[in-house]
C-alpha cells in the first residue's frame, strides 16, 4: 500500500465528474493484471448507489436456489466432493435421453455436447498442417460452435425449422450456447433441434466426401422428413396443415425496414480477447437508405452479453444525438432485447446497462425492441468486425467499406 493512501475507498478510485477510473491511481495502487481487470469493470454514468452483487447469477440478486446451482456444478474446484460431475451434467444429459428422437441422433448430440466431434478444429488441433476451415462454408475456423450456430448454412437451417432461439449469440463454447437454446426452446422443439444439429453433420459430412454440394435447404428437407418418420407422419401434417404433401415455407425474410416515421437502429457486437471489443451501428429509413452508422472500438474484455448491451446503449445514444423521436432498436442477442422488454433490474454489470439503456428512452416518443437473427444482421455485423480494427463513423452511405456497402445492398435487393 502506497504510504498515505491507506483510507481510499472504491469510489476513490473514480475521476470526478466522468466517472472513468483514476489512472493515476490505478498505476501507483495495483499490478498490470490487477489494472487491466479493473478497466473490464464497465462504470454507469448514472452512479447508481452500492449494493452487493451475487455474481453467480445473471442479475446478481442472490437466492438459495443459485448457490446450490453453483455449488453443484464448481464443487469439485471448491473441495467441496464430487457435485460437479451430477448438477449440470445431469440437468443436460437427462433431458437429452428423454427426448423422443433415434438413439444415433442422442449419441450424437451427448458428443456434440462434450466437443467429442470430428470437426476441422480438433483435427487440426492434434495433426499439424490440417486444414481447419468449415467445410461448407470455407470461411471461418470449423469449430462446433461455428459449425452448428455461425455458418451461414446453419443460419439457414434454424431460420427456416423456426428456431431462432438457436441463432442468437451468447457467451461461452457450444455446451453454453446448447444449454441456453434448449432453455428457450418448447418441448416439442428439442426434438427437431437435435435432429437439425445431426441432419447438418450428416450433410457436412457428404459434403467432405464429395456425395453432396453445400444446400441449405437439403438440411431443412432432411430434418423435416426423419421428424417426420419419428412422428409417424405427423410432423409434415401439421407444417402443411393436414394436406399430405411436402413441408412449405415461406421465403426466408431478410432484413425489413421500418415504418414510415420511424428509423431502424441495427447493432452488435464481437468480443476478441487481447483486442478488445468491436460494435457496429446502422442507422436506416423506410426505404432501407443508410442515414448514418459506426465502428466503435473499446479496448476492455467484457463478457458478450455486456458487450451486446453496450452496443445497444450506443446505439441509443446516437439516436438521441441525432435528434430522432420514433426508434425500432434490433440486436441479434435475444438477453438483451428480452430484458430490455421486460425492464429487467438487477445489481450485475449487464443490468446496469440495461439500466443506463432504460433511463435514456424518455428522449423518444416511442421505441420498439426488436430481436433479429444473426443472419439478417449483416450490416451491424459487418460494423463490428473492422479489419483492421479502427473506430470510425459515417453519415449517408457515400464512405461505406466495401464490405459494408455490399451487405447494404443486399438488404436493398431483398426488401425491393
Amino acid at each position: 500500500m502506497v504510504a498515505g493512501q491507506e483510507g481510499l475507498r472504491v469510489a476513490d478510485l473514480l475521476e470526478d465528474g466522468n466517472g472513468s477510473w483514476n489512472e493515476g491511481l490505478l498505476e501507483a495502487l495495483f499490478l498490470p493484471f490487477e489494472r487491466e481487470r479493473i478497466r473490464n469493470i464497465r462504470i454507469s454514468p448514472n452512479r447508481p448507489p452500492d449494493e452487493w452483487a451475487w455474481c453467480a447469477e445473471k442479475d446478481g440478486v442472490y437466492t438459495v436456489k443459485s448457490a446450490y446451482g453453483f455449488l453443484a456444478t464448481n464443487g469439485d474446484a471448491l473441495e467441496l466432493g464430487g457435485a460437479s460431475d451430477w448438477g449440470r451434467e445431469r440437468w443436460l444429459w437427462t433431458r437429452i435421453w428423454n427426448v423422443p428422437v433415434w438413439p444415433r441422433v442422442k449419441l450424437f448430440f451427448l458428443q456434440l455436447c462434450s466437443e467429442a466431434l470430428a470437426t476441422r478444429a480438433n483435427i487440426a488441433a492434434r495433426i499439424r498442417g490440417e486444414n481447419s476451415f468449415c467445410s461448407l462454408c470455407n470461411s471461418f475456423f470449423e469449430s462446433s460452435l461455428h459449425l452448428f450456430r455461425d455458418c451461414r448454412v446453419a443460419q439457414g437451417l434454424w431460420e427456416g425449422l423456426g428456431l431462432d432461439a438457436a441463432t442468437a449469440e451468447r457467451g461461452g463454447g457450444v455446451r453454453d450456447w446448447i444449454e441456453a437454446s434448449w432453455r428457450e426452446l418448447g418441448v416439442r422443439e428439442h426434438g427437431l433441434f437435435m435432429v437439425g444439429c445431426w441432419a447438418l453433420w450428416e450433410h457436412r459430412n457428404k459434403v467432405i466426401f464429395g456425395d453432396n454440394c453445400v444446400n441449405p435447404e437439403s438440411v431443412i428437407r432432411r430434418t423435416c422428413d426423419v421428424m417426420d418418420e419419428i412422428e409417424g407422419g405427423g410432423f409434415l401434417r401439421s407444417k402443411t396443415g393436414g394436406t399430405g404433401g411436402r413441408l412449405t415455407r415461406t421465403r426466408v425474410k431478410g432484413w425489413t425496414p421500418p415504418p414510415r416515421e420511424y428509423v431502424k437502429i441495427n447493432v452488435d457486437a464481437e468480443v476478441k480477447e487481447g483486442e478488445g471489443v468491436g460494435m457496429g451501428l446502422v442507422c436506416r429509413d423506410e426505404r432501407g437508405c443508410v442515414l448514418w452508422g459506426a465502428s466503435i472500438v473499446q479496448v476492455q474484455s467484457w463478457d458478450p452479453r455486456v458487450a451486446e448491451a453496450a452496443a445497444v446503449l450506443e446505439g441509443v445514444k446516437e439516436a438521441v444525438r441525432f435528434g430522432h423521436t420514433k426508434v425500432i432498436l434490433e440486436s441479434d442477442c435475444l438477453p438483451v432485447i428480452d430484458a430490455l422488454k421486460r425492464k429487467a433490474m438487477g445489481r450485475s454489470i449487464f443490468s446496469l446497462v440495461i439500466a443506463d439503456i432504460l433511463a435514456l428512452c424518455n428522449s423518444f416518443s416511442s421505441i420498439i425492441w426488436s430481436f433479429v437473427s444473426r443472419a439478417n444482421n449483416c450490416v451491424a455485423r459487418e460494423l463490428a468486425h473492422p479489419f483492421p480494427r479502427v473506430a470510425s463513423s459515417f453519415v449517408g452511405s457515400e464512405s461505406l467499406p466495401p464490405s459494408v456497402n455490399n451487405a447494404v445492398l443486399f438488404d436493398l435487393s431483398v426488401i425491393q
